[in-house]
């Protein structure tokens, strides 16, 4: 014969079982920011410049810039009191510019097509996170 049909209790939303919905939903979200779900737009260059500000958090504006392959004219922005520097690795000796005291500096340089990584060259802000990558395309 037929086995008897089990019926189950109809689902009933209880005050704990949603909450326990929307934390789930919440730490999904911060999960996906955090691996670079999100996509944040590269800030674009301004007037031909590469506009990039340095923090006294020992960090940059941005983690990531954009430019084209080519000439490219740096604007070097401090944000706050403490001194920074600027350097492309593995181009340390083509261009440095640094800023000190809310100052702004601007230098230029020829990179061709490619991934760099700028960051600051004085000593431990590297080390504190002081460093952004430069997509040249």
């Amino acid at each position: 014969g037929r086995l008897p049909s089990v019926a189950s209790p109809p689902m009933r939303d209880t005050p704990n079982s949603i909450w326990r919905r929307v934390a789930s939903v919440l730490l999904l979200v911060g999960v996906a920011a955090a691996c670079g779900g999100a996509v944040t737009p590269l800030p674009a260059p301004v007037d031909g410049m590469l506009r990039v500000v340095a923090l006294d958090t020992l960090d940059f504006g941005s983690d990531q810039y954009g430019a084209e392959a080519g000439e490219i004219t740096i604007q070097y922005v401090l944000d706050g009191m403490q001194g920074h520097s600027l350097v492309v690795e593995d181009h340390e000796d083509r261009l440095r510019l640094e800023v000190s005291g809310g100052s702004t500096a601007v230098g230029t340089i020829d990179l061709d097509a490619g991934r760099y990584i700028l960051y600051c060259d004085i000593p431990g802000h590297r080390e504190g996170g002081m460093e952004a990558r430069l997509l040249v395309g």
